[in-house]
Order: C-alpha cells, then sequence, then structure tokens
C-alpha cells in the first residue's frame, strides 16, 4: 500500500506541475515558427518532450521522435544523445520499461561515439531512476554512481548533487541507513554551499532517514528546518507530508496535542492542494487519536479518509487507462513506421542496384589510371606512418625506463627508510643496557676504592672480591649488549649499500626474527599518531630449529621479507579500522624444511584479497593501496629476486575478509 501511494503520490505531483508548464509549453512552440537552425530545433523539440512527457505522453513522444529523425538528417549526435534520453524517460512513465531501457542504450551508444560526457551523466541517471521504479535499487545506485563521477569531471555541482540524493533515496529504499544519510548529508551539505540541489528537498530526506533510524529527535529537527523554505517557496505538497511526518512521530511518543496539531495542519495543506495520499494518511491518523478521546470527531475523520481513499482509486483507473490509450498509439505509430521502412527499403534497393551498375563499369574505367598513383601514395603513407610510431614508441621506452628506476628507487628507499626506522627502536634497548651497566659499574669501581682506602685489619676482602666480580660481569654485559649494538649497526649499513649479488651462508631463522622485529617496530615508529596510539598487532616467529644455512644475497632476501611482513601489518591494520567486534590482529611467520627446499610462509589474518586483485599481485605496478602510499613495484621486486635471482617460487593464498599467506620457497642448494 505505501508503494501504491507513492506512486499515486508521484503521479499527482506530475499533474500539480501541468499548470507550471504551460507558459513555458507555449513559448517553446512559438520559437518553432521561427527561423533557426536544425540543430536549435532539435533541441527545442526535445524540452518540449520534457515539458509535456508527464502531462501529455503522446504529444511529448510526437515531438521527441520528430526531433530523434532531425538530428539523424543533420548528423548533430548530440542533440540525437538528449532526444534519444528524452524518449526512454516517456517510455519509462509509461510502464513500457523494456523499451525505455533500449532507448537509454542507444543514448550512450550515441554519447560514447561523440564523447559527450554530459549527455551520457544525464542517461546515466535516467536508467537510474528506471531501475528505481523496477525496485532494483542496487543496479540503479550503479547508474547514479556512474553520473556523480561524470559530474565531478564536468565539475557540475546541480548535477552532482541530484546523483548524490538519488544514491541516498535508493539507499534508505534498501533500509541501509547509515549509507543513506552518509549521501544525503553530501547532498544537503553542498545544497547549503550553493552547489546546486534543493536544500529543502534535502532537509525533508534527512528528517525521513532518522525518522526510519528511530532518532526522533534528530528527525524533528530537520523537519522543523525545512518548514521556513516551505513557506517561503508555496511547497504545499512537501510542506503538508512534512507536518504529517511531525504528526507520525508525536503520535509515536504519546504526545496527543502535537499529533493533533500538526496532523490538522497536515490534512488542510493537503485539502487545499488536492494532494490526495496525505488525505488519506492525515485522516487515518486523526481517526486514531480521537479514538479515545472524541468518537464523533474520530467517525468523522475517518468518512474524509474513506472519501479520498475512493478518489484515488478513480485516478489509478483514469491513470491506466491513459497508459493503455498510449501504448496502443505507440503501437499503431510503429505500424506506420515499418510500413515507411519496408517502402524506403525497397526504393534504396532499386537505387542501389542502379547505382552499383553504374559505379562498377565507372571504377573499372577508373581503376587502371589511379590503381598506380594510390598504391605509391598509401606505400609513402604508411612509411611516414611506421616512422612516426617508431620514433613515439623510442620516447614513450625512454621515458618508460626512466620512470620505471625512478620507482624501484622510490621503493628501494622507501623500504630503507622503514628498516632504518625499525633498527632505531632496536638499538636502543643494547644502549640502554651498556648506559645502565656502566654507570652500576662506575658506582661498583668507587665502592671498590673506598674498601681499599681503609686500613688492612679493617678491610673486608670477601666484600672486594664479590664487588670485583660484579665489575667482571658488568664488563661482559656491555660487551654482549655493544657487540649486538655493532651487529645491528653492521646489518643496516650492509642493507643500505648496494647489493653485490655475492651469495653467503645464511641464517633464515634469524634473518626472519631480524626483520620481523624491525618491521613491526619500524611501522610504528614510522605513523604515531596511528599505529602507535590505536593500533597494536600480535606478531610470532615459529622455526624449524633443523633448518639448514642456504646460501643467498642477505639484504635481497631481507628486503623481499620485509615487503612481505609491512604488507601484513597493513593489512591486519585496515582490518582494525574496520572496528570489527573481538578482533585479535596477528601476523605470524613460520619456517620448515621440506626435501630440498627451505619454506618461508607469511601469515595475517587481515582483510584479504579476492581473487581478481590476487591474480594481478606480482604485475609490476599493481597496487590495491591509496595514491602515495605504495608504487606497486614492491611484490614486483619480491618476485623476480625468489624466482630470477634465487630460483625459488614465491605464492599467494587468501581469503577475502579472513587473511593472507604468502609462501616463498629457496632450494637448499643453488644451481
Amino acid at each position: 500500500m505505501k508503494n501504491l501511494t507513492y506512486i499515486i503520490s508521484l503521479w499527482l505531483s506530475y499533474f500539480g506541475a501541468v499548470g507550471q508548464n504551460n507558459s513555458l509549453t507555449d513559448s517553446l512552440k512559438n520559437m518553432l515558427t521561427q527561423p533557426m537552425a536544425d540543430t536549435s530545433k532539435v533541441l527545442i523539440l526535445d524540452q518540449l518532450g520534457r515539458s509535456l512527457m508527464y502531462s501529455q505522453p503522446v504529444e511529448a513522444m510526437k515531438y521527441a521522435q520528430e526531433g530523434l529523425k532531425l538530428a539523424s538528417q543533420s548528423n548533430y549526435n548530440k542533440g540525437k544523445a538528449r532526444v534519444l534520453n528524452r524518449i526512454g524517460s516517456i517510455l519509462r512513465i509509461s510502464g513500457n520499461y523494456t523499451k525505455s531501457l533500449e532507448s537509454h542504450l542507444a543514448s550512450i551508444k550515441v554519447a560514447q561515439e561523440s564523447q559527450d560526457r554530459d549527455a551520457l551523466a544525464r542517461t546515466y541517471n535516467n536508467i537510474g531512476i528506471l531501475y528505481s521504479e523496477q525496485k532494483n535499487h542496487v543496479q540503479a545506485i550503479e547508474y547514479y554512481q556512474k553520473t556523480r563521477k561524470l559530474a565531478e569531471e564536468l565539475k557540475d555541482d546541480n548535477l552532482k548533487n541530484i546523483a548524490l540524493a538519488n544514491i541516498g533515496m535508493d539507499y534508505s529504499f534498501l533500509n541501509q541507513l547509515d549509507s543513506a544519510l552518509f549521501y544525503t548529508q553530501i547532498a544537503y551539505q553542498m545544497s547549503k554551499e550553493g552547489k546546486g540541489g534543493d536544500l529543502n528537498v534535502n532537509l525533508v530526506n534527512l528528517g525521513n532517514i532518522y525518522k526510519r533510524m528511530g532518532k526522533d529527535e534528530i528527525a524533528l529537527r530537520y523537519y522543523k528546518n525545512s518548514i521556513p523554505k516551505s513557506i517561503t517557496a508555496e511547497n504545499h505538497r512537501a510542506l503538508s507530508q512534512t507536518y504529517l511526518d511531525i504528526a507520525e512521530i508525536f503520535r509515536k511518543l504519546n504526545r496527543s496535542d502535537s499529533t493533533i496539531f500538526y496532523a490538522q495542519n497536515a490534512l488542510q495543506l493537503a485539502q487545499d492542494a488536492n494532494i490526495i495520499p496525505t488525505v488519506v494518511n492525515a485522516s487515518y491518523l486523526l481517526s486514531s487519536v480521537y479514538e479515545s478521546i472524541n468518537k464523533a470527531r474520530a467517525f468523522d475523520y475517518l468518512k474524509m479518509a474513506w472519501v479520498a481513499k475512493d478518489s484515488i482509486l478513480s485516478i489509478d483507473k483514469v491513470k491506466n487507462f491513459q497508459k493503455v490509450e498510449f501504448n496502443e498509439q505507440l503501437r499503431q505509430q510503429e505500424i506506420k513506421q515499418a510500413e515507411q521502412a519496408y517502402q524506403n527499403r525497397v526504393k534504396v534497393y532499386v537505387m542501389a542496384s542502379v547505382l552499383v551498375v553504374f559505379f562498377v563499369v565507372l571504377l573499372l574505367l577508373y581503376r587502371n589510371i589511379r590503381l598506380k598513383q594510390k598504391a605509391n601514395a598509401l606505400l609513402q603513407h604508411q612509411r611516414d606512418e611506421i616512422n612516426l610510431q617508431r620514433n613515439k614508441a623510442e620516447e614513450a621506452l625512454t621515458q618508460l625506463r626512466s620512470t620505471q628506476s625512478q620507482l624501484i628507487q622510490k621503493e628501494k628507499l622507501a623500504s630503507l627508510g622503514e628498516l632504518t626506522a625499525g633498527i632505531a627502536h632496536e638499538i636502543q634497548n643494547p644502549l640502554n643496557f651498556v648506559n645502565n651497566f656502566s654507570e652500576l659499574s662506575v658506582d661498583l669501581v668507587s665502592e671498590l676504592l673506598e674498601e681499599r682506602k681503609k686500613v688492612y685489619g679493617e678491610r673486608d676482602e670477601e666484600l672486594e672480591k664479590d664487588l670485583l666480580n660484579d665489575l667482571a660481569q658488568n664488563q661482559e654485559k656491555i660487551n654482549h649488549h655493544g657487540k649486538r649494538a655493532s651487529s645491528i649497526v653492521k646489518g643496516m649499513l650492509e642493507h643500505s649499500r648496494q647489493s653485490t649479488g655475492a651469495r653467503e651462508l645464511t641464517d633464515i631463522n634469524q634473518l626472519a626474527d631480524e626483520y620481523l622485529r624491525l618491521s613491526y617496530h619500524g611501522l610504528r615508529a614510522k605513523d604515531k599518531d596511528g599505529l602507535e596510539s590505536r593500533f597494536n598487532a600480535d606478531y610470532e616467529l615459529i622455526v624449524d630449529e633443523k633448518l639448514p644455512k642456504v646460501e643467498v644475497v642477505p639484504q635481497e632476501i631481507g628486503r623481499v621479507l620485509l615487503n612481505l611482513i609491512n604488507n601484513a601489518f597493513y593489512a591486519v591494520n585496515q582490518r582494525v579500522k574496520h572496528g570489527e567486534l573481538n578482533y585479535q590482529p596477528k601476523v605470524t611467520i613460520l619456517t620448515q624444511v621440506t626435501d630440498n627446499q627451505i619454506v618461508i610462509k607469511v601469515k595475517d589474518n587481515g582483510i584479504g584479497m579476492p581473487e581478481a586483485t590476487k591474480s594481478k599481485i606480482f604485475q609490476p605496478f599493481f597496487t590495491t593501496k591509496p595514491t602515495g602510499e605504495g608504487t606497486g613495484l614492491g611484490l614486483s621486486l619480491a618476485y623476480d629476486i625468489v624466482t630470477k635471482g634465487h630460483g625459488g617460487t614465491i605464492e599467494c593464498e587468501s581469503v577475502e575478509g579472513e587473511g593472507t599467506t604468502f609462501r616463498v620457497e629457496l632450494p637448499i642448494k643453488q644451481q
């Protein structure tokens, strides 16, 4: 019943607009009588179709078809695309959805061929309305999004506002109220800033969304803000519906006086403007309120609702009759057009036969004269084209190589920066130990010197021995942590310098442990406002103690591990931002030996990847990260290092929404 009421309300609004359009229609018809170019006439015929399509669809179709014929004859593709779009809208209003879609698709084809993005955007919007009327709101939203994208490219704020409002409306039909609110608020903000759209409509839409969300106080605020604008614009249709929505909220809050006040205002305006669905709904609401207060008045309002409802049924019958009449007239036009097309084809075939004979004779006489000149000209043109294309290809290749080198260097520098941040964090621990034990040793030496100053009989030799032992232990720990810091610095220097490509026996377990910690701390140091304060991830290293050392280039394998681990932490961080309850981010590295292979697995429980993305991740320059956060070369370089540089393999397993596992296999004995 709600859907029926909504459709009838729209239909009645079309009749309300007829009076306003009469002057425009007459003005357009007068303009047609004046001398003008065919292109201008096509656009006027399109506007005539627009002004008449709700009130007189048959008449509107006649003007639109005349415009299509004229646009085709004059090869005016811009006008042709718009008239085809208009015909599709007229057919949609008349309920002929199949032919409506065909006309819109034809408009898209013409607009694409002529690169008319404005016509393309408006046709996408009308296709969205077509799908919305058929309750296919998901498909409708897809076309509205296309309209929005083109509107942004064209910097057409009004069209963008229309698309955003439509997207919000269809999301509300799907009961996806968060999405509906998001897009409607954008449209509302644009309207407030004077960037197209109808501010009053957006206010009412926001009220409707918050009302459906159960946030009555917010809904009331938006409804009440819209009332002065509706009064100023004398928009009794919007104002009466707003009063009714407010009354329904007060009815829900058991505030009878406010309910009666707003419902009576809605009823009075609806009666003045002949808005029958609102009359029905307001009367029913007042009847239900008065049922417990004044049964006589309740019965009066109930009778008023019945009378209005009967008039809706009569209007619906008229509409159905007009729809049948319109479709029959269209069918008769199609029959006449088919007959005319057949006669035209016969004439064309006869003329074509005569012309073919004539041109064959002419061609045989002309062919021998022009053949040699044409062949020479074609050959020269091909040579010039080949030279031009070769020069362009060489320039493009040079530029591509330069860009690729810059991106590769950027990837390496980014990797080095992340590693350096992690090393800075790691090296702080042994330095703290060195500083602490150094200070402690100074205290021990001072204490020992004090003891040594005592006379021989008062000195505690056992205490001196303990102090010397503690001092020796401190020196050992200082030495140990100093060597640890030295090894970290050495590793940083080895990673930063250009790889020589020389392989050396490497402990993969140690390498994995080092880069796991460095990656984690590097990411935390790199994004203090993000990972440091809002995100922490568990990480675990599960190693095979029997894992043998292998001959690899440690800097290159380190770069591979660093890239995979960074990607894993990025994936779990993205899933954390989704706000899932009870989600525990974790990254795990496993090592094991199988036959003649060492296997390294980097596993995360992050956002995962769809199949379409997984098939492209090793391609150069492909990235799923936002602009500025990735070059698309990390996994490509990792793939080349593992497969081409070390004769191994690298594979990816991923389930969208569950996580990803990268599996790296390196041969124990290099060939």
